[in-house]
């Protein structure tokens, strides 16, 4: 008797669980349709190839997913002042995030939504690295390459950043796929620049330029994205 008490228990979390509105789960045990509660989307986008996973909550309207995006840029440049003297400049961006959001669909028949969450930026990114094989000699002035040195250059900006934003497409299609648009920006917080460098810059000011830098970009806190999206249906 006991055994059965806790079986039908379990049944009941897991329809609680599985069926987060109780008038929906009572239409699709009625009409033996099935509800699909989550869906697993694939993007890609300006934050790079993405997967994720979305739930419905108990409000109909309302939606969390939780999810990665990976996206790593690495090129080197290299300048030509002229035909005797080459700058390299290694450039190199990563934006690796994790992150959780809510979904609002706030129109009945629509697939119109908007997005809010934050994200967590455990390998964000970007750098140069600038030196020269042949040295310098432009418009009279010669400067070999080892008195040229390396000069190093990154901007760093916060590792938790919040982001809004709005889309089309249902987070969980009625069918098996769907396909979504979003579009939106994250608030990064004022860049920090942080150099380190020997040769040339040593004979200048440059430690009391970067203040004056930093003021001058501060307002370089927001970052757009635009991502498109693949979604499968899960859960029933």
């Amino acid at each position: 008797m006991q055994s059965k008490r806790y079986l039908t228990f379990i049944l009941f979390i897991t329809a609680f669980y599985l069926c987060p509105n109780s008038n929906v789960c009572a239409i699709a045990d009625s009409t033996n349709v099935h509800k699909h509660n989550g869906s697993i989307g694939v993007s890609l986008g300006t934050n790079g190839l993405g997967l994720e996973f979305a739930k419905a909550t108990r409000f109909k309207k309302i939606y969390w997913r939780v999810g990665t995006t990976y996206l790593q840029y690495h090129r080197l440049f290299n300048v030509n002042l002229n035909t005797k003297s080459t700058i390299n400049i290694e450039s190199d961006l990563k934006f690796n995030q994790i992150f959780l959001a809510s979904q609002i669909y706030p129109f009945q028949k629509s697939s119109f939504h908007l997005i809010g969450g934050a994200s967590y930026l455990y390998n964000f990114n970007v750098s140069a690295f600038i030196d020269t094989n042949t040295g310098i000699s432009y418009e009279g002035v010669e400067v070999n390459a080892e008195d040229f040195g390396e000069i190093s250059i990154k901007v760093d900006w916060n590792k938790i950043v919040p982001f809004v934003g709005f889309g089309f497409g249902k987070i969980i299609p009625r069918k098996r796929l769907s396909f979504n648009g979003e579009i939106g920006c994250y608030y990064m917080g004022s860049p920090v620049i942080k150099s380190e460098y020997f040769g040339i810059l040593d004979t200048t000011n440059a430690d009391e330029l970067i203040p004056i830098i930093e003021r001058n970009i501060k307002d370089y806190s927001f970052l757009p994205f635009i991502n498109l999206k693949i979604r499968y249906s899960i859960g029933d």
